[in-house]
């Protein structure tokens, strides 16, 4: 008996279980590109079991099933109403990829979550051109150089690796209550060697240059302007790579934002 879409999205809601975007954007990039496009029915129903097929391993469904099992013991007293659901979502963890229910509700939440973050660069980029457009020449580059953190996707940082450095980069920028901005670039120049490789910088920026050309019809100076800083030599010391620095300043700050939403709610 087919799960209640609803039901099942509240407990994935409750347990926090999510794909993680950095690793299964590859995977999940057919369908994004299908669902932005408008595909048929038939065409958005293959690329989400093609996804479900690459994504959905033993692992995940460990890790699932884990999750599961662990809040079925303490959703009697505490979200009672969502135990026949529990029940049905451990039945369906043993079905094959492409029947699986639990699966796809991963897939499709993950998707809706790199639609928004399109949608959100193609916000960001329509800004920065509004800027740029009352901005003086000399300080357009420096305007633009914010917009790197749109790549941070392509960057692929795992969470656990990411949280780390961010962790250590607050340390560094809290240790003193009022630190001085050398302390601050200090700080920032660590955090972008540590997260820095050849891989992830090529990519970011690969990343960038597919924004601008996706970008040049709605915001041509933008675009231009973005195009002319990935022109520019890459240096080797990824601290002076001030479009990777860029980065993951942006990273941490964003990271650093959800996690004090997330205390405040709790």
């Amino acid at each position: 008996m087919p799960i209640d879409d609803e039901a099942l999205g509240e407990l994935l809601d409750e347990l926090e279980i999510e794909l993680e975007l950095n690793s299964a954007g590859p995977a999940l990039e057919p369908l994004l590109d299908a669902l932005i496009g408008a595909a048929p029915p038939a065409t958005l129903k293959q690329a989400a079991g093609e996804a479900a097929e690459a994504l959905w391993d033993a692992d995940l469904e460990q890790a699932v099933r884990t999750e599961l099992e662990a809040f079925c013991e303490r959703a009697v007293e505490e979200s009672a109403r969502l135990l026949p659901t529990i029940d049905s979502a451990l039945a369906e963890l043993g079905e094959p990829a492409r029947e699986n229910q639990v699966a796809y509700a991963l897939i499709w939440r993950a998707t809706a979550k790199l639609a928004r973050r399109a949608r959100r660069n193609h916000e960001r980029m329509a800004e920065l051109e509004r800027v740029l457009e009352r901005a003086p020449q000399a300080r357009r580059r420096r305007l633009t150089l914010p917009i790197a953190a749109a790549a941070s996707l392509a960057a692929d940082v795992g969470d656990e690796e990411a949280a780390k450095a961010i962790a250590a980069y607050a340390f560094g920028v809290s240790a003193n209550r009022r630190p001085s901005r050398k302390q601050h670039n200090r700080a920032t120049a660590r955090l972008a060697k540590s997260l820095a490789t050849k891989e992830r910088r090529r990519d970011v920026r690969a990343a960038l240059a597919a924004l601008a050309e996706l970008s040049a019809e709605e915001s041509p100076l933008a675009s231009l302007t973005l195009r002319e800083l990935l022109g520019e030599p890459v240096p080797d010391d990824p601290a002076k790579d001030e479009l990777w620095v860029s980065l993951v300043a942006g990273l941490a700050q964003e990271q650093l934002e959800d996690a004090l939403a997330d205390a405040t709610v709790r």
